[in-house]
């Protein structure tokens, strides 16, 4: 993974966070919340990115 991809995946998390935070359904609240943990999975994980199969 690369600087890149990690300042990318910190961002969205940062973004996903603040949707969470601005929400007023649970359910969507959830949602963002599962998406921020996915992104900051991916930073600890290490995991490289999947590339776009239809790029």
């Amino acid at each position: 993974m690369t600087k890149d991809d990690i300042i990318y995946f910190q961002r969205r998390a940062q973004a996903e966070l603040e949707l969470a935070r601005q929400a007023t359904k649970p359910e969507v609240v959830a949602a963002h919340h599962q998406l921020a943990e996915a992104y900051l999975d991916r930073i600890a994980s290490g995991a490289p990115a999947r590339q776009n199969e239809h790029a």
